[in-house]
Order: C-alpha cells, then structure tokens, then sequence
C-alpha cells in the first residue's frame, strides 16, 4: 500500500471525470455516474517494505454539472476496502477501510482540483498504518500552474 496508491484513487477520480459525457446545449447539463469494482495488484507495506498484493473493492459516485459558457463543476467520492497479503506469511496482513473526494471547477479563469485520500489499516499483528494525502492544484487559462501542492502522511504503529 504505496503512497502512491493515494494518487491513484485521485487519478481514477480524474479518468471517470473524462469519460463523463458532456452535451453542449443551451442550458446546464448534469450528469450522475456510479460505478464500483474490485482491483488487484502488486503492492508494498508503507510501513514494513514487504512485497505482496493490494486487493482493492470500491464504489463510487461521480457528479458533473456543465454550463452552456464552459464552466464546469465535478465531485467524486470513492469509498470501499481493502485488503495487503504479504508474500511472506510471517509478515502482517493489512485490511482496512479507503474513501477518496475529489473536486474541480473549471470555468475561464481557471481550474482548479481538490482531492483528499484516507486510508486506514489495521494488522494481524496488531500494528496500524494510516495514510492521508491532500493534493491541490490551480491552472490558469494558458497553462500555468499557479498553485499546487501535496501532502502526503503516514502513520506506522
């Protein structure tokens, strides 16, 4: 369970973003998209560095309000579980709860994204690793980022 897995979630969030049709009539379009699914990858313990495998079943839900000039505004909240087995039986396996929010607003002078992931896990042995990532950016019109920022934190017990 990456750091990395974080911005994942918040990635995800941005693809269903994308694939949400977006009708250019004369009035504002709102468009709702749920979706669910379960993943598995290779994955490493944040806190330990062992190697084994994330499995991940999530739901979510997407919300896309367009207007005629452009202005766009999207919200995506994931919730679900998640479990790490390790390749080593000796080491702990994780299971524990995730939720990912993401929000942007795109209009003419700029755009701008929020996005938030928790994910909390608890051991076999006891131990708890908790990661929090906070994750901004703002872009003008021409490209430039004007803010941006991430912060990542992790929490080994």
């Amino acid at each position: 369970m990456r750091l990395r897995m974080l911005a994942g979630g918040t990635v995800l969030a941005s693809l269903v973003t994308v694939a949400v049709p977006l009708p250019a009539l004369a009035q504002a379009q709102t468009t709702t998209t749920h979706f669910s699914d379960t993943v598995s990858e290779p994955d490493t313990n944040p806190c330990t560095g062992a190697a084994g495998t994330i499995t991940e079943t999530f739901r979510g839900v997407t919300h896309v309000t367009a207007l005629p000039d452009g202005t766009r505004h999207e919200t995506t909240t994931i919730t679900g579980t998640f479990t790490f087995a390790p390749e080593d039986p000796s080491q702990p396996t994780l299971t524990g709860k995730l939720t990912i929010r993401d929000g942007q607003n795109l209009n003419k002078q700029n755009s701008v994204a929020t996005a938030i992931s928790v994910f909390l896990a608890r051991g076999t042995d006891g131990s708890r690793a908790d990661a929090h990532l906070v994750f901004h950016i703002t872009v003008n019109p021409d490209g430039t980022v004007t803010v941006t920022f991430e912060k990542p934190r992790l929490s080994c017990r």
